[in-house]
């Protein structure tokens, strides 16, 4: 039964996978095509940004732009402005509602320009400098509704950030925008509800068992969220949707965030101060490495350099990590098994995000949303390894505990154990007013033993006769090691006569035991006194039934030893009864 519940947090972890995707096929499934159309955009690059729009829609009637035939989506970080021209044709007859989504929430300047018959009919403005209440449509991503006439529309883009530039730019209608947002809250809401519950659930471990490492990975997992929560514009649209400032300096400042607690998740969570102690020795230098290029950056006040320094750091990071992770497997770190392909999905994930912006391997929302996807993964594995790691201290703990309750040479239980072990046989005995015997044994001239024959073969005597008394006594007794050479057997619902035979049984099948086992031609045998005591539970307490088994021991001593001294106990009569 034990066994079975370590699987829970992988069942659970499969389960919430299950719904999550069957969520997506769902939402995708009952989806209106919106088309990504980066291969029909002509594009200008306006390297001192002089031109204005007509300017620039006349460069585009004179074929100065360049037809994106590439379906090009990255322009990476650029100082320059960025003009795009669409041609939106519409073939039929009456004027035709379409949305234009730009799927990145990040850019700094977005302006777009209507154009017909070659006159400015439409301008609009919908980058991140402009606060939510001052666009024409209040959506995550930047976009806005326009009417096309009959006949060919140019839709002309201006676009300045220092940001990443990634354009990826989509026209649809607006009940196939609706289903493109339906699939985008599915997605987030399983993203952030997974991650929310790895969240609390490693924060409860925390609580409960205040190991540090555990404390790590939920606030590893926090910087994560709440940079995914900034940069995807979830932030910017519902919680600071008037603070341009916020929007844009959030991202890198948590960018760093995330950073820093991943070198500090990292170290802490391979246990660097045992397996890898000269990472361990330089974590404090290393952090302090970490603040200092932070703050000589952020000086700078360059937005575009501060990310561009940060993604660096990122990718040298996931290189780190998974050097990391490779040298404390070599070094027989149990969790670095969990930590390496953890690391390769996410560091997978996001390679598969950034091919996809730079255009190496095609571009699709899925593609996009990698690092998401291989972050959730990668956080999902960590999580099963710190539940691991605290089922092996669960193990070790309990282990531990039955060790320091059983004497490791004989492997009966030791004093320690006996009121855990003993109590509730004798309640149960006392309700049934069934009698007990306990019977109290020592090992003749045992010193004189290891005097003669040394301490091994007195160890060797001790587990001889322990495997006597377990060879010859039932499930529900109990024997222990009573200290020395001294051994005790709690004996329920057993009698005086039934406790005297077996105690000279004991002693004869003692007796047999051969001390001088390397010379076969001379036969030293071991001996035991054996003190027994009888009573129900409600003539005595247990401490004093065992006082009496001692005496009983003591006695069979005084008899010349090798024997069995029986007492049954009769609780006295008070004769002031009656009178």
């Amino acid at each position: 039964m034990e066994h079975s519940k370590t699987h829970y947090p992988i069942l659970f972890f499969f389960v919430l996978c299950s719904w999550f995707f069957f969520t997506i096929a769902e939402a995708a499934a009952t989806e209106q095509p919106i088309s990504l159309v980066n291969d029909r955009l002509f594009l200008l690059n306006d390297l001192h940004s002089s031109l204005n729009p007509d300017q620039a829609f006349a460069a585009f009637k004179e074929k100065e732009f360049s037809q994106n035939s590439q379906n090009k989506v990255s322009f990476g970080f650029t100082q320059s402005t960025i003009w795009a021209v669409l041609p939106v044709e519409n073939i039929t007859e009456q004027p035709w509602k379409n949305i234009i989504k730009i799927d990145n929430a990040w850019l700094d300047h977005v302006d777009i320009y209507f154009f017909f018959d070659d006159m400015l009919i439409h301008q609009t403005s919908i980058g991140d400098n402009l606060p939510f209440t001052q666009r024409e449509r209040s959506t995550r991503m930047p976009s806005v509704e326009y009417e096309f006439s009959v006949g060919t529309s140019h839709v002309l883009f201006r676009l300045r950030s220092q940001d990443p530039m990634t354009l990826p730019i989509y026209l649809g209608s607006e009940k196939a925008m609706m289903s493109s947002f339906t699939e985008n809250a599915y997605f987030y809401g399983a993203l952030y509800g997974g991650l929310l519950i790895l969240f609390i659930y490693n924060l409860a471990l925390y609580v409960y068992l205040r190991e540090p490492r555990y404390l790590l990975y939920p606030t590893y997992l926090f910087a994560f969220t709440l940079f995914n929560f900034t940069y995807t514009g979830h932030g910017f649209w519902l919680v600071w949707s008037d603070s341009v400032a916020m929007q844009q300096w959030l991202m890198p400042s948590l960018m760093f965030c995330y950073l820093f607690s991943a070198v500090m998740f990292t170290i802490g969570f391979l246990n660097t101060r045992t397996y890898l102690p000269s990472l361990y020795t330089l974590r404090h230098r290393i952090y302090l490495s970490l603040l200092t290029i932070a703050g000589l950056i952020f000086l700078s006040g360059n937005r575009s350099f501060i990310i561009m320094i940060q993604l660096v750091l990122l990718t040298c990071l996931s290189i780190w990590m998974l050097v990391v992770g490779y040298l404390s497997y070599k070094n027989k770190d149990p969790l670095a098994k969990f930590f390496i392909p953890a690391i390769i999905m996410g560091a997978g994930g996001a390679t598969i995000s950034s091919f996809a912006t730079w255009g190496v391997i095609p571009y699709s929302q899925w593609a996009f949303r990698g690092i998401e996807l291989g972050m959730f993964l990668e956080m999902s594995l960590l999580s099963i390894s710190l539940g691991f790691n605290f089922k092996l201290a669960q193990e070790a703990r309990k282990s531990a505990e039955n060790n320091a309750r059983l004497d490791p040479l004989t492997n009966l239980y030791n004093r320690r154990a006996f009121s855990e072990l003993v109590h509730p046989s004798w309640e149960l005995c006392k309700r049934s007013n069934h009698p007990v015997s306990i019977m109290l044994m020592d090992l003749d001239w045992f010193k004189r033993i290891n005097d003669q024959f040394g301490h091994t073969a007195g160890d060797e005597i001790l587990e001889d006769v322990a495997k006597v008394i377990k060879g010859r006594i039932r499930n529900a007794d109990i024997p222990l090691r009573w200290g020395g050479e001294e051994f005790l057997i709690f004996l329920p619902n057993t009698n005086s006569k039934q406790a005297k035979l077996l105690a000279e049984d004991l002693r004869k099948e003692i007796e047999k035991i051969d001390i001088n086992k390397t010379d076969t031609n001379k036969t030293d045998s071991v001996t035991m006194s054996i003190g027994v005591v009888s009573a129900t539970p409600d003539q005595i307490d247990l401490d004093k039934l065992i006082t009496l088994a001692d005496e009983s021991l003591y006695s069979a001593k005084e008899k010349g030893r090798n024997t069995v001294v029986m007492m049954a106990y009769k609780k006295p009569i008070d004769l002031s009864v009656g009178t």
